[in-house]
């Protein structure tokens, strides 16, 4: 018997294969956008080619400041390597951010219903700042790709919709928006699946532990019974891509390495910078400063790593509410926009160090008529962007008040405001920093929009 799930996900498919043949069409039209990171991995890419090994490898480690993001270095190596070319990494980047969007339908529809998943995807393609972003080869994409599939392995079928499927979105009675069933009723092995799902998206970007504190959280409060048959097994597999990937650095390097690590690098400069802002084109290593290291070009990353955490931990001892002082100012800093990927469709993206855009926001008003085309995009998603985050604030505190999916409600609330508070409090926030939660905005989001939508008929047939 076909439900209405059924028809709903191939109406996903169709959507993510109109996306995918308009990130295509951005590509072929707009070309590839270099970006200062980007340009970073090509180059250790190529090392690493040279070499004859993987990422990281001896010359890669060696006299560098941090182990960088294994995974996408590895991908753009092997495009270089087999076709001595980035654009198949671009073409890919496309294909997973397509996949996104239907991954962002698929666990929409599992945690709030099939018209959450639906209003989820057509917001998501239709956001401006999605539409660039594949022209890059950043780590971003596959590791966000990564991770939602893992979540979407995790949220059990039918998490959020009831025994008569057709009785869920605005055109049905829609009973039981409230219930409290289970989310995460995935089986062990998916679960295994999953957290090996996980790990490899860290390979690619270390976003991973806010994902597992989230599931670990849930099944401490809503269903403890379940940590051992399913929270042990994404662990299992979280951990066996650990050992395999860790286990065959150390062969070539000697050091057990998995995943990226710029922490300590980051921590280092927060003992003297003051800003809450990241301070592009300034000097790295400022003599007299934590971050300077008499004779570091001799020394590995792992070396510079330790004495960074060693210098960073002594300052926090006598400094932790200087520092906590600047995480309200850095989550600001870090939700403030989201047009990052906007700089695809700037004329000349010939240079990465200026690929960027900006807006006159205390004059806009009045200057709106003297911008450009890509700036007028921007404020156009700057509006697009404001009413997200206002979706899903208020989704977020009705739900609660109204006391309506709060077992499904708790994922994605907790990804995006706990994965947010752990990057502010570790790093400075750049506001592409949470693009990994950028999906489960749209998920809240869509969901709100489902259930208004759904009251509201209530509500006329109430009154008639």
């Amino acid at each position: 018997m076909i439900t209405i799930n059924d028809n709903i996900q191939k109406t996903y498919y169709a959507i993510a294969a109109v996306y995918l043949a308009t990130l295509l069409a951005v590509v072929a039209i707009w070309g590839y956008t270099p970006c200062n990171d980007s340009d970073g991995y090509i180059e250790l890419a190529r090392q690493s080619i040279a070499y004859g090994e993987p990422y990281p490898c001896w010359p890669t480690i060696y006299g560098k400041p941090f182990i960088w993001n294994i995974g996408q270095i590895n991908l753009i190596a092997l495009s270089l390597w087999t076709t001595g070319s980035i654009m198949p990494v671009v073409v890919l980047m496309c294909v997973m951010k397509a996949a996104t969007a239907l991954l962002v339908a698929t666990t929409g529809r599992k945690l709030f219903g099939p018209y959450a998943g639906l209003a989820a995807i057509v917001l998501f393609v239709l956001y401006p700042n999605n539409w660039g972003q594949s022209t890059m080869i950043l780590s971003e994409i596959p590791a966000i790709t990564f991770a939602m599939a893992a979540v979407a392995m995790m949220v059990g079928e039918g998490s959020g919709t009831t025994k008569n499927n057709s009785n869920y979105g605005p055109f049905k009675d829609n009973k039981g928006l409230g219930h409290s069933k289970n989310v995460l009723k995935t089986v062990p092995w998916r679960a295994m699946a999953a957290g090996a799902l996980l790990a490899l998206a860290n390979w690619f970007r270390s976003i991973s532990l806010v994902f597992l504190v989230a599931f670990f959280l849930y099944y401490l409060i809503f269903s403890r019974r379940q940590i051992i048959s399913r929270f042990v097994p994404l662990m299992v597999g979280y951990v066996a891509f650990i050992i395999i990937v860790g286990t065959s650095c150390w062969m070539r390097t000697g050091y057990f390495i998995y995943q990226g690590d710029t922490l300590w690098f980051n921590m280092a400069e927060a003992t003297y910078e003051t800003s809450i802002a990241p301070h592009y084109g300034s000097e790295m290593y400022p003599r007299g400063t934590a971050r300077y290291i008499a004779g570091r070009e001799h020394m590995t990353a792992i070396e510079c790593s330790a004495i960074w955490r060693e210098r960073s931990l002594e300052w926090l001892k006598d400094h932790k509410i200087d520092y906590l002082e600047k995480v309200p100012g850095r989550l600001m800093y870090m939700y403030v926009n989201d047009m990052d990927n906007l700089t695809a469709f700037i004329s000349d993206k010939s240079k990465a160090e200026n690929n960027y855009i900006t807006l006159p926001y205390r004059h806009l008003l009045f200057e709106i008529g003297s911008l450009s085309g890509v700036q007028k995009l921007a404020v156009a998603n700057l509006v697009y962007y404001l009413f997200l985050l206002a979706g899903f604030v208020v989704t977020t505190i009705v739900m609660l008040v109204k006391r309506v999916n709060i077992k499904q409600l708790f994922l994605p609330v907790f990804i995006v405001v706990g994965g947010s508070l752990a990057i502010v409090l570790a790093v400075h926030g750049e506001t592409r920093f949470k693009e990994p939660f950028m999906p489960f905005i749209f998920i809240v989001v869509g969901a709100g929009l489902q259930h208004f939508y759904s009251w509201r008929k209530a509500g006329k047939e109430c009154g008639k």
